[in-house]
């Protein structure tokens, strides 16, 4: 697919995800007490697709969720998807790249593409 074909379906197809991002900062540095804030999110735009089953076995080695998602991202975003502590699509809440760092991404031009999914408890 060439850059300007990926550029015209960004452009019809991105919807807004919220992006939280957290910071540490380290009460006793004796007994190593940190408390931990999530700042406000931060709106980016996205191509979002659902994962099936099987692509979830395939593309999530090892992780064990029922619901996962493909995102497409601009590349200029992939430092704020590397800090990322959680994203939300649609009100449901996402494992970010710092909560889970096998978190995937891959370069496409001027895009990166990540796999995220909901932890399933237990």
């Amino acid at each position: 697919m060439r850059n300007h074909e990926l550029d015209q379906i960004f452009k019809l197809q991105a919807i807004s995800i919220k992006v939280f991002m957290k910071v540490s900062v380290v009460e006793d540095p004796i007994e190593k007490n940190t408390t931990d804030t999530i700042l406000n999110s931060l709106p980016i735009k996205a191509i979002v697709s659902d994962l099936v089953a099987s692509q979830i076995t395939y593309k999530l080695p090892g992780i064990t969720t029922e619901e996962a998602k493909e995102i497409i991202v601009q590349k200029k975003h992939r430092s704020l998807i590397e800090l990322s502590e959680k994203i939300e699509i649609d009100g449901k809440t996402y494992m970010g790249w710092e909560t889970n760092s096998r978190l995937q991404i891959r370069s496409e031009q001027n895009y990166i593409r990540c796999y995220i999914y909901i932890k399933k408890d237990g």
